[in-house]
């Protein structure tokens, strides 16, 4: 659809209009960080300081899965490799379940 990926177009070009405008006019001002468009620091709302450490807390989330799964990845795919090594299936054929040797 040629009309829809226009109105997409046109709808994040006024989106970022917007988001510039809203950057240009808290950021103008006598050098403090608290503007028209900023809350202060101390406050428990949404300011700036919370936009940050939500950011920062689902970059975290995000690390940790990625950690969480190559870690995961990386010990199954030892004990799949383990399995199938011939060191082992010797041990394995040459032993009882009590651990004794047995060559025959």
């Amino acid at each position: 659809n040629e009309t829809g990926h226009g109105e997409e177009a046109r709808r994040l070009q006024a989106l970022l209009g917007a988001l510039l405008r809203d950057l240009r006019r808290g950021g103008s001002g006598n050098g403090s960080a608290e503007g028209p468009g900023f809350e202060s620091r101390s406050g428990s709302g949404s300011g700036p300081g919370g936009d940050a450490s939500l950011y920062i807390l689902l970059i975290m989330i995000f690390y940790g899965c990625l950690a969480g799964g190559l870690i995961l990845a990386y010990t199954r795919s030892r004990k799949l490799e383990s399995k199938h090594d011939p060191y082992h299936l010797y041990i394995e054929r040459t032993t009882d379940r009590e651990g004794r040797v047995s060559f025959g």
